[in-house]
């Protein structure tokens, strides 16, 4: 009975850092999934990187952005992309 005792705190201290730093995390990586998934030809985006650039194709790992007004084209990997920026 007592090493029970010993091993609560322990216990506890896993389930307080599970709740505040692991499932926030897994919260947002879900998040960040469907975002990548629901990306579509036309969107106003922003890279990881900092790059913003309007979505000119997507297929199923790689999107390409017009990245300024001359039609300079990059291509990334979709998990490269932060955020759909508001239109």
């Amino acid at each position: 009975m007592s090493s029970l005792i010993s091993l609560l705190p322990l216990i506890l201290l896993f389930v307080v850092m599970w709740f505040f730093m692991i499932r926030p995390q897994q919260k947002r990586a879900k998040e960040h999934r469907e975002m990548v998934e629901q990306l579509q030809s036309g969107q106003r985006v922003t890279t990881i990187g900092g790059i913003k650039g309007t979505v000119r194709a997507v297929d199923e790992t790689t999107a390409v952005l017009t990245v300024n007004g001359k039609g300079t084209e990059m291509t990334f990997e979709k998990q490269a992309i932060k955020q759909v920026d508001p239109s």
